[in-house]
């Protein structure tokens, strides 16, 4: 299970690549502005990255569907 320490880690790295991720505590609320509620403690590392991989996919799918469907 995760720790404080463990999930900052993971919201550094995010960073990187320029994603933000907020946080409150153990919860993470946003991930790239768009909310999300994720209580950190019930993840396995590698299980908390692969989440929010999975909602930054979601995003880039909304954002291309809504791009292709608004240049008509």
């Amino acid at each position: 299970m995760l720790n404080a320490q463990k999930l900052q880690a993971i919201v550094d790295t995010f960073a990187k690549y320029n994603v933000e991720i907020q946080t409150d505590g153990m919860r993470i609320t946003a991930v790239n502005g768009q909310p999300a509620d994720f209580d950190a403690t019930t993840f396995m590392q590698d299980q908390l990255i692969e989440m929010i991989c999975k909602v930054l996919a979601n995003q880039l799918i909304h954002e291309v569907w809504v791009n292709e469907h608004t240049k008509k």
